[in-house]
């Protein structure tokens, strides 16, 4: 992708992102733009963020795409989107109280880190961060949706154990993104 295109794009339709994400609002297509530079990243690894989207949409029915990359001061940047969520952030009271109904299981009650536990059948306890209260949107129906959430894993090995475990290890093709103003470098056109 063009990094200059992404940037005006970023600009003219710009949210309020994190440390991690720059963030725009692609109304037309319904979807946030999430622009990261791979050092600002709160993983181990790329790979460790890569495979986070993916169970991301696994365990929270997201539709997280990645949409490309492009470097710039050499520096990689990834380029990815989600569907965009109308709602607030809900207090940490709330956020716990949905995210329990939601069969997410907080192990450190007394805690405000954002840890979480999924108890899954074939994976047993599949370990969830970064679910704080800016992470977490309340829709109008009350549901709570993780918009950058993370997993943790002993090591690759337990990380790739899981994702065959869950048919993740063989997710191949483009994704289906009708955002038709994003930039594409021209070899892709």
């Amino acid at each position: 992708m063009h990094a200059s295109a992404v940037k005006e794009l970023l600009e003219a339709n710009l949210m309020r992102g994190g440390k991690e994400h720059r963030v725009a609002y692609l109304q037309a297509e319904g979807r946030v733009l999430k622009v990261a530079d791979v050092h600002a990243l709160a993983t181990e690894s790329l790979y460790d963020y890569l495979t986070d989207l993916l169970l991301c949409n696994r365990f929270f029915d997201d539709d997280l795409q990645m949409l490309g990359c492009y470097e710039e001061g050499g520096r990689l940047n990834l380029v990815i989107s989600q569907p965009y969520v109308n709602g607030t952030h809900p207090d940490w009271t709330d956020l716990k109280a949905g995210l329990a109904t939601q069969g997410l299981r907080d192990p450190h009650p007394r805690a405000q880190g954002g840890n979480f536990i999924i108890d899954h059948e074939a994976l047993g306890e599949v370990d969830v961060f970064d679910l704080h209260v800016n992470n977490v949107i309340r829709d109008a129906t009350g549901w709570l949706h993780p918009i950058d959430a993370h997993f943790y894993f002993d090591d690759r090995d337990a990380r790739v154990a899981a994702l065959q475990k869950l048919g993740l290890d063989r997710v191949t093709g483009p994704t289906a993104l009708a955002a038709s103003g994003l930039p594409r470098a021209k070899d892709e056109q």
